[in-house]
């Protein structure tokens, strides 16, 4: 059982490593890493463990057998079922909810909604959050002769709230998602002395923002929703008690299970020494896993973070190299190598100075061990795209490089155009799909590769669109210390290449991140279609969402605030207490 006081030891056991002056004013590593290795995972050996899978089984059967209940009310069905998707327990029964909302559209269940306006956004969500059709038709019933949105009663917050994030699965060019949201944002804000309720130990926006449901990470959303129901009696009258005790279980495992994986990815991460040979660059290792944890958090997806933590902390060092550390002459000379692939041994190598040897030889360390990974449970060669991928990424790095350099000063679409690539999530996502088994994509790529494509070419749009929203979201958080080092080239500094101020840019890349949204949205549609792609899909837009979060409130790779660490704290290290939850 899980006490208050274990639910807050790990974070007197990992005190903020002392900080020092860096170039570019970056943090030290912010975890004590040698704490971290020593954390004795007895949490999947004990007694406790035993009994929380147990517990845990037994609730999945309890659920299961509520979610099929066929004379509960629609209402009531999708209320369960957007409840375990906000507190991360959908995956347990993905088959099960997927064919309950098929049969729904398959039998226009949203006929029988038509005076309740909450069930039907929620419909909507749930069934566009699937890849499932769902026509803005849906929504008719809402408006008046106009066209205008209409409140059948003016004070039903929960609808104006389901209807504001259904708005957020808009694909482009349908307008009356959008009119949705402003109507609803307008009945919220007259409504909004009315609205305030106790929030727990921690309020929404300190977990993520204001950010939409639809835009927020799942696991964090979890964290969030586990506290507030735990804390608040009110809020679970609706709710099941095998709901959120099944919650509270297995957050407590999947916790379990990320710090174990945590423990091998910074034991790696300290034999690599890459942290003391490059003593320059910024060393956020345990916020590269807890990326990795928030796009990939089920237990059955190990393979996918610990490739995503392990890529995910050296680019970081990547960056460094090439936006503070290297000369002109040292970066083509590490982008030649990187192209060749070069042995050990190779000659290449002698020009090139220490660190830059030393991050050469992690990245092709750690992209042959995740061939060899790949060759061993899926059969086939996956060491030609990394290299070609890594190609990829450090030419479009030392474009930026020579643009710093050289003073130059690109249109956008330009920029742009490199800068879905510079944004890594090609790189990221191209090592996730082949952890994920996406055979025939990872076919596509490997014709593409003997046919001598560029690897930019090959990526799906879902890739491409994904990876602009994380530049735009990157260049948001990052352009104020950017450009105080000198950093030209970003998003807001080339739109203000005209006569726009650097409020109206920002305000401009705002509405294109949710503009790209759409076209996500739009593109998670067409390829579900097949149903082959789900998972694909699924870390896709959740590595969207984690930009999102840790640009929220500036840049939490760089700079993490005590907000951000507490996240990271709260996710990997701190279980909550199951006599809150009511799961003992």
């Amino acid at each position: 059982m899980a006490s208050s006081a274990h639910a807050t030891m790990y974070a007197d056991r990992f005190p903020s490593a002392e900080l020092q002056q860096r170039p570019a004013d970056y943090q030290l590593k912010t975890w004590d890493y040698d704490s971290i290795c020593s954390m004795k995972q007895q949490a999947q050996q004990d007694h406790e463990h035993s009994k929380q899978s147990s517990l845990q089984s037994s609730l999945k059967q309890k659920v299961r057998r509520l979610l099929l209940e066929e004379e509960e009310e629609l209402a009531t069905r999708l209320i369960i079922m957007d409840q375990l998707q906000s507190l991360g327990v959908a995956y347990h029964f993905e088959e099960e909810i997927r064919n309950i909302l098929m049969s729904m559209h398959v039998h226009d269940a949203h006929l029988q909604l038509k005076h309740d306006l909450s069930s039907t956004a929620l419909l909507f969500r749930m069934l566009r959050g699937h890849g499932i059709s769902a026509s803005t038709d849906m929504l008719i019933a809402f408006r008046d002769e106009n066209g205008d949105f209409k409140a059948e009663n003016p004070k039903d917050i929960d609808a104006f709230v389901a209807l504001h994030e259904a708005s957020y699965l808009a694909f482009p060019g349908e307008a009356m998602l959008d009119e949705a949201r402003a109507f609803a944002v307008k009945k919220l804000e007259e409504l909004m002395p009315s609205m305030s309720t106790f929030m727990g130990p921690a309020s929404q926006t300190e977990i993520q923002g204001d950010l939409p449901l639809h835009w927020r990470v799942p696991r964090l959303q979890a964290t969030w929703s586990l506290k507030q129901h735990g804390y608040n009696d009110e809020r679970n009258l609706s709710m099941d008690p095998s709901i959120l005790q099944l919650a509270a279980v297995d957050f407590n495992l999947v916790q379990a299970v990320h710090g174990a994986e945590l423990v091998e990815v910074t034991n790696w991460w300290k034999e690599t020494r890459l942290g003391e040979k490059l003593p320059f660059a910024r060393d956020r290792l345990v916020e590269c896993f807890f990326c990795a944890a928030s796009i990939a958090p089920e237990p059955c997806l190990a393979g996918c973070r610990e490739v995503l933590a392990k890529v995910g902390s050296l680019i970081v060092h990547l960056d460094d190299v090439y936006d503070l550390y290297g000369t002109l002459d040292e970066l083509a000379a590490f982008t030649d190598v990187v192209g060749r692939w070069c042995e050990w041994d190779d000659d290449a190598l002698l020009p090139l100075p220490e660190y830059m040897k030393a991050m050469y030889s992690a990245i092709r360390s750690t992209s042959m061990e995740a061939a060899d990974r790949v060759m061993n449970e899926q059969g086939y060669d996956a060491l030609p795209l990394y290299k070609k991928a890594w190609h990829e990424l450090c030419k479009a790095f030392l474009i930026e490089a020579k643009w710093q350099h050289e003073g130059g000063m690109p249109s956008l679409e330009e920029y742009l155009e490199n800068g879905w690539v510079t944004s890594t999530g090609p790189l990221l996502l191209l090592h996730a799909f082949t952890m994920l088994q996406q055979q025939e994509q990872t076919d596509s790529w490997l014709r593409n590769h003997e046919d001598g494509d560029d690897m930019v070419t090959a990526y799906p749009k879902l890739v491409e669109l994904c990876s602009m929203i994380f530049r735009l979201c990157n260049d948001c958080a990052t352009h104020e210390a950017e450009s105080e080092r000198g950093e030209a080239a970003s998003a807001i500094t080339c739109r203000m290449g005209g006569a726009t101020s650097k409020e109206e840019a920002r305000a401009a890349v705002a509405d294109a991140i949710a503009e790209t949204w759409k076209k996500v949205n739009r593109e998670v549609a067409l390829s579900s279609s097949t149903g082959t792609w789900s998972a694909a899909n699924r870390v896709c837009v959740n590595l969207v969402r984690t930009i999102q979060c840790i640009y929220q409130d500036g840049d939490s790779i760089t700079s993490p605030k005590d907000s951000r660490k507490r996240l990271v704290m709260d996710m990997l290290f701190t279980p909550l207490d199951l006599d809150i939850c009511g799961a003992w």
